[in-house]
């Protein structure tokens, strides 16, 4: 098995060792078509989404430190854009909200002054645990009984890992 760090996109391969443990779907090709004919959402999708918005958008402004306030306006911004691109089944569009998902949610850790990867890298030893648990009706993966939760508190006080230069 590669380690995260060996590839270019560091959550790639320990997000499908995951996919790949707990039988989630992972076809080798793109599932959704790159022609015309996409569905069009409801007006009711469309009102739903907004309404979902709005109610983010009120949580969001009811935070107080800026920076946590930002990023999470942020992320809800880019999660609402890739609502609109499954409705509207479009490959090139969700694949593009997905990357903007991934950019804003790795920019979390630099905002927030801890190691983002080795949090991630706790809490992924702590799903492959999982294998044990059920699996829901929809295909999520469940923890077993004795299942004992990340260590997140000790990766983020082990600090920050020398940084390349780039």
């Amino acid at each position: 098995m590669k380690t995260t760090s060996e590839s270019p996109y560091p959550y790639s391969e320990a997000t499908a060792e995951f996919m790949d443990m707990a039988g989630q779907e992972r076809p080798g090709q793109l599932i959704l078509p790159l022609d015309a004919g996409r569905p069009q959402p409801s007006p009711g999708d469309m009102g739903t989404l907004l309404g979902l918005q709005n109610a983010m958008t009120q949580v969001v402004a009811r935070i107080k430190h800026p920076i946590l306030r930002l990023r999470l306006a942020l992320v809800l911004e880019e999660v609402h854009e890739l609502a609109d691109a499954c409705l509207h089944e479009d490959a090139e569009l969700l694949a593009r909200n997905v990357a903007d998902i991934l950019y804003v949610t790795h920019s979390i850790p630099h905002s927030l002054g801890y190691d983002g990867a080795a949090v991630y890298d706790c809490v992924h030893k702590a799903n492959m645990h999982k294998r044990m648990g059920k699996v829901r009706s929809d295909g999520k993966q469940l923890a077993p009984t004795d299942f004992k939760p990340p260590d997140v508190l000790g990766a983020l006080k082990g600090g920050w890992k020398e940084r390349s230069a780039h």
